[in-house]
């Protein structure tokens, strides 16, 4: 009965091991275990090394682990914390001091990040090797934080546009959306990815794409439920994240 999942589960969550396993599978259930072995054009990241990515791992397991345990121990918090948990590599990685409090706990001064929304490792493992990828990053909220399903594309549709040097990711993936057999689709996914566009291929800050400053502005369309007509737009990521962190579907 329910009683007795609710001692259980405190039992467990009571077992030193508890740590580890809470911070492994919030790392799988972001999809971020990909972030070891993501394929990255060395010659475009060469400091994206495997030292890096196991600390950006270790920074998302830590602070999931934190939340939980130590922390307001809400979904809420996951989403939406103005804060991290990084090792001197992570913050170096992301060019901030190295942690002095004994946690790792880092703040997010700047306001550009929020929760596992600024994760590196979250934000590389869904990108392509040598550019970001609004699909995979909307996919990424609508599968891993709404559980809400898409159909796979159709056979006949188009890949990634070529790099423009000239052109933002926006610009290029504007035919997702003027496309009629398209839109269906990408309406739901290209709103959430291209809010996450500030953040380059393995997850560092960036303001310009294509020469020109990024338009970071986004909708989240039915959040609830996939087609009701809803709409809610945002400009940044912690406005994102906190339209997805107040979803009842991010909550089921």
């Amino acid at each position: 009965d329910g009683a007795g999942l609710e001692r259980e589960a405190r039992r467990l969550l009571a077992d030193p091991r508890a740590r580890a396993q809470l911070g492994e599978f919030a790392l799988q259930w972001l999809g971020a275990e990909a972030v070891a072995t993501a394929d990255k054009r060395a010659d475009l990241f060469p400091d994206f090394d495997p030292p890096t990515r196991a600390a950006l791992a270790r920074e998302t397991r830590a602070f999931a682990a934190h939340v939980v345990f130590d922390g307001g121990h809400t979904l809420g918090e996951l989403l939406t914390a103005d804060y991290t948990i990084l090792d001197p590599v992570a913050a170096r990685f992301y060019g901030v001091a190295a942690p002095t409090d004994p946690a790792g706990k880092v703040a997010y001064a700047d306001g550009r990040r929020a929760g596992v929304f600024g994760h590196a490792s979250v934000l590389a493992s869904h990108a392509h090797s040598d550019q970001t990828s609004p699909i995979r990053r909307g996919l990424f909220v609508r599968r891993n934080l709404l559980c809400q399903a898409l159909p796979p594309p159709p056979a006949f549709a188009g890949g990634v546009p070529e790099v423009d040097p000239d052109a933002t990711t926006r610009e290029r993936f504007e035919q997702h959306t003027t496309n009629a057999v398209c839109r269906g689709c990408h309406r739901f996914i290209d709103g959430l990815g291209f809010g996450l566009e500030q953040f380059d291929p393995v997850g560092r800050w960036r303001t310009l794409d294509g020469g020109r400053p990024i338009d970071a502005t986004g909708e989240l369309r039915d959040v609830e439920r996939l087609g009701v007509g809803t709409s809610m737009p945002y400009a940044t990521v912690p406005e994102l994240a906190a339209l997805v962190a107040a979803s009842d579907a991010a909550e089921a």
